[in-house]
């Protein structure tokens, strides 16, 4: 999903949940549901996710985004050793997660 798609969603209501997702090494994802399915944050034209140093540079690309807040995710060790949907129940179960709001 871009960017483009991204605000289109949040436009249209239908994006349910927007999430970071922290990745070892000092990554993280931008996560969003819409209509019940997840998709990653991409860049334009690009087939892999993109990465944000941090939740600041994450906000700053968000920053326009019509969405209020966004749940940090910190994955469990053990979970991300499973593959599958970062967000699945089971992963889930072991995460923690904080609410943020999307602007500073």
């Amino acid at each position: 999903m871009t960017l483009e798609e991204l605000h289109s969603a949040a436009r249209e209501g239908q994006l349910q949940r927007l999430s970071l997702l922290s990745q070892e090494g000092s990554l993280y994802l931008v996560e969003a549901r819409i209509d019940g399915h997840t998709a990653l944050l991409c860049d334009e034209g690009v087939a892999k996710p993109r990465h944000f140093r941090s939740l600041d540079d994450a906000r700053r690309a968000l920053k326009e985004l019509a969405w209020p807040s966004i749940d940090l995710v910190h994955l469990n060790v053990a979970d991300e050793a499973c593959a599958g949907d970062p967000l699945s129940p089971a992963a889930a179960q072991g995460a923690m997660r904080l609410r943020l709001p999307l602007r500073p």
